[in-house]
């Protein structure tokens, strides 16, 4: 009992130490290269110069007003664009009628990337607070549509065709048999459109926007100041982790509980 308890615990360690081995590796690779001056430090800041950095954004305020803005824009983008992915998604899943409606127009407008938009929704809504939200709108919109249409579309027939023969009306059929095995699909659509939210938020506060994270990256870099860039880049990449990470629980929860 005793080894057996040891070895679950061995484990564990070694669980951990693989998942940090790699990030630790990195940061000591950076230590070395700024102490030894093997990089520019125009280029490559030395951590202390990033701490340094963090410490002035956090005593000017900024840093929380530069996340609490982006993440502002991620939340009310990525609502508007589930919504409405996930309602059209149903639609043409579902009705033949809508999907050949919109079969050519989605054939026409998927290919655009998001980015490619951003002038024009600027130039309709100006540079405030609906083009930023609009850009993430969209960003959002395409991954979880598509992926709803690919659940529907994926689901056994034989399972349709039992619920038929059970005499379940449409809304029955679709209450508990499409739309509970189009779950896992649509829940990849929303953590890929999480991911697409976070990176048009940031790309339209870099084009147009006064604060929050993208803008505060394109402003240090105006003004040579690459530890405010590196503390925008490892805070993208830590915010992105967490959100990922939520929603793998949430999605871990849901189908336990299904």
């Amino acid at each position: 009992m005793r080894a057996e308890k040891e070895n679950v615990y061995l484990s564990e360690i070694s669980g951990w130490i693989q998942l940090v081995f790699l990030p630790a590796a990195l940061v000591a690779m950076w230590y070395a290269a700024s102490a030894n001056n093997w990089v520019r430090k125009s280029i490559l800041p030395s951590p202390a110069t990033v701490l340094e950095s963090f410490q002035m954004l956090n005593e000017k305020g900024i840093f929380f007003e530069d996340l609490r803005s982006t993440l502002m824009r991620i939340i009310v983008g990525f609502v508007c664009g589930a919504t409405i992915g996930i309602v059209m998604g149903v639609l043409i899943g579902i009705f033949p009628t809508v999907d050949r409606f919109t079969k050519v127009s989605i054939a026409i407008f998927r290919p655009i990337p998001t980015i490619a938009l951003i002038p024009f929704v600027i130039l309709w809504l100006g540079i405030g607070e609906n083009s930023k939200i609009t850009i993430v709108t969209l960003g959002t919109f395409w991954a979880l549509m598509l992926n709803t249409i690919s659940g529907i579309k994926n689901v056994d027939p034989k399972l349709i065709e039992l619920a038929r023969m059970l005499k379940k009306s449409r809304f029955e059929t679709v209450r508990r048999v499409i739309l509970p095995f189009a779950l896992p699909s649509v829940f990849t659509g929303i953590r890929l459109a999480a991911s697409s939210a976070l990176a048009m938020s940031v790309t339209a506060e870099m084009i147009a926007a006064q604060n929050g994270i993208g803008y505060r990256i394109m402003f240090a870099r105006n003004m040579a100041q690459p530890g405010v860039m590196f503390i925008g880049i490892v805070e993208l990449g830590l915010f992105g982790m967490i959100i990922d990470l939520l929603l793998l629980r949430l999605q871990d929860w849901l189908f336990r509980n299904r």
